[in-house]
């Protein structure tokens, strides 16, 4: 009965000693920025906290997210993935705000992260979003959009806690 009891005290303190000495990698958190384009000189990135942007007009600054992402562990993380998907809140010309809704996303992609350093952050940067396009289209389509979203989210491992690798990341979008 003792060897019954302390092998499942050794096996209990194994499992909590690798829990301990897993650390996933983490999205800490995501900023926008802008380089507008101004006559023929294009100013350099800077944090934005709403998006200018209409369908009647050609959007022609660039956009893009940076990703901080977290390694806690004592030893560097190679080959992240950061998936993403991006999506428009749409209204219908004419109706009330509250009727606004989130269309299905418009662009998918992969960003790699090549190595992350132990005990460090990292920023990536995401900067392919296809808006432009997307602004293109809803031009003579009677919807105007409102805001814009991206869904990251880490390539998943053994062990990841979902809270810590999944992040929502939504700019307005002013007329």
């Amino acid at each position: 009965m003792k060897t019954a009891c302390l092998s499942a005290l050794l096996a209990g303190a194994a499992l909590i000693s690798a829990a301990a000495a897993y650390a996933q990698t983490e999205i800490v958190g995501v900023d926008w920025e802008l380089s507008r384009l101004n006559g023929k000189t294009r100013a350099p990135f800077a944090r934005v906290s709403e998006l200018r942007a209409s369908p009647d007009v050609n959007f022609q600054d660039r956009l893009r997210a940076i990703v901080t992402l977290r390694n806690p562990a004592a030893k560097a993380v190679e080959g992240v993935v950061l998936r993403y998907a991006v999506s428009l809140r749409l209204l219908r010309k004419g109706d009330a705000p509250e009727k606004a809704f989130w269309g299905v996303p418009f662009y998918v992609e992969e960003v790699r992260v090549t190595k992350i350093n132990p005990s460090a952050e990292k920023q990536a940067r995401v900067i392919h979003f296809e808006l432009q396009t997307q602004l293109r289209k809803l031009r003579s389509s009677g919807f105007t959009p409102l805001a814009l979203k991206m869904e990251v989210m880490v390539g998943p491992r053994q062990g990841d806690e979902p809270a810590q690798i999944m992040r929502e990341a939504v700019i307005e979008i002013k007329p």
